[in-house]
């Protein structure tokens, strides 16, 4: 038989067991106990959102399979629904579909420059500027430091009032 003295121990690890069986059987549930956080839509409005899903596809112009493979978890039957009431209202109302304008396609120098673009704003923006200004100059047929007194001029001037606005913040 077990001594007087194990029977504190066995509880204890009872009850450690039965918390980390809990824990366990909780954290395994917790796909189930996430979708509580979401509001379930109710049918009314996911027809509705299936019409007016409908309804724009028609008016972009596109075919109601199209607008079927892009949706595929909305409501076909609210799909349909919107699809063909624009239909009808554009056919009264003889409203043409709406083209998008059309994109322009991007050249191979275009694409290497989005490669090399930097990521930061601050860099894209001085990119920018650097290619504006360099453009600038190749139209006026100018150098751009002989234009505004020495570019470098501008920055070491910065740089000095930079300077003297830290000193100025320290005393």
């Amino acid at each position: 038989m077990s001594s007087p003295s194990s029977t504190p121990i066995l509880r204890s690890h009872g009850v450690k067991l039965i918390a980390m069986l809990a824990l366990s059987f909780s954290l395994s549930a917790c796909d189930y106990v996430a979708s509580f956080t979401k509001p379930k839509q109710t049918p009314e409005e996911a027809k509705a959102e299936g019409i007016a899903l409908g309804a724009g596809c028609r008016q972009a112009g596109q075919s109601l399979e199209d607008c079927y493979q892009r949706n595929p978890d909305k409501l076909k039957a609210g799909i349909f629904a919107g699809w063909k009431d624009m239909h009808e209202y554009m056919a009264a109302k003889n409203i043409p579909t709406v083209v998008p304008p059309p994109v322009p396609e991007k050249t191979e120098a275009d694409t290497a420059k989005d490669k090399e673009a930097p990521k930061d704003d601050r860099a894209a923006r001085r990119e920018r500027r650097e290619r504006e200004k360099a453009e600038q100059d190749g139209k006026d047929g100018k150098d751009s430091k002989s234009k505004d007194g020495g570019g470098d001029s501008d920055r070491s001037s910065r740089r000095n009032r930079d300077r003297d606005d830290s000193s100025a913040s320290k005393k």
